[in-house]
């Protein structure tokens, strides 16, 4: 009898073990991506200069920080930037999967530019964006809006379209001057000091952002080379401060923030 209650119990484990793997093969994977590790810069491809890379990372994470300020309305604190790139296939990209499943920005304040490039041979095309804004950020920042700051910013016909890094940050200083400006009430925001300080270093020798994987360090180079030109082009160096103190076992998270599903495509 003993031997006959084991059997039936061991029967049974065996069953529910099956109907487990079965059942969890039939749940429909997510196909979204994770995001890098140190959140605000997603560029698995290489396609950005790591001057580029590092500089979003930065001046996002220091938005961030500046936007929970207790001075700041606690229903739209911790506004979270986000800048991917991908390549191709836009059609097929759910943003609003993407945004939700990293939960940018706090209290819903968060915005994911998606730079869409068309690989040919070794060489990247850039071809169209993806711009998606927080449930709660749409009350500050408008679709007609953050399109005109593309056409400001980001078609600025100074700039040249082959450099797309410099279109990008063009765009991103640009969009960083509306947030504080327009809903943060910050005096000022000089875009442009912002900007020499990125020509100063845009095709240096940087150190590339760390991936998932890798391990988050810096070397002297970069130590030295962020400060001289930060005391060179008048920027504050409590903005570079972030990036000397954060360790690989502190990966920096979205603030729990969600998209309608309010974007659009150029």
């Amino acid at each position: 009898m003993k031997n006959i209650y084991i059997l039936i119990r061991y029967s049974l484990l065996l069953l529910l073990t099956i109907s487990l793997v079965i059942l969890s093969s039939c749940i429909e994977k997510s196909n979204t991506l994770e995001p890098s590790e140190l959140f605000y810069v997603y560029d698995e491809e290489n396609i950005l200069l790591n001057a580029t890379s590092w500089s979003i990372f930065n001046y996002s994470y220091e938005l961030y920080s500046d936007s929970n300020n207790t001075d700041i309305p606690s229903n739209i604190r911790g506004a979270q930037v986000v800048i991917m790139t991908h390549i191709e296939d836009s059609f097929n990209l759910n943003s609003t999967q993407i945004f939700n499943d990293w939960e940018i920005g706090k209290n819903n304040m968060g915005i994911l530019i998606i730079f869409i490039f068309e690989k040919v041979d070794d060489n990247y095309i850039y071809k169209d964006l993806i711009f998606e804004i927080g449930q709660q950020m749409m009350g500050y920042l408008s679709a007609f809006e953050a399109s005109n700051l593309v056409t400001t910013y980001f078609d600025d016909a100074t700039i040249s379209n082959s450099d797309y890094d410099m279109k990008i940050m063009s765009l991103y200083y640009g969009l960083l001057s509306y947030i504080y400006l327009n809903i943060y009430d910050y005096d000022s925001y000089d875009f442009e000091s912002f900007m020499d300080e990125y020509r100063a270093i845009q095709f240096d020798y940087i150190d590339p952002i760390p991936r998932n994987n890798d391990s988050f360090k810096l070397d002297s180079f970069w130590f030295w080379l962020i400060i001289i030109s930060t005391i060179l082009f008048g920027g504050s160096f409590t903005y570079l401060l972030p990036i000397f103190f954060l360790g690989s076992s502190s990966r920096i998270k979205g603030g729990g923030g969600k998209s309608l599903g309010y974007f659009f495509r150029r």
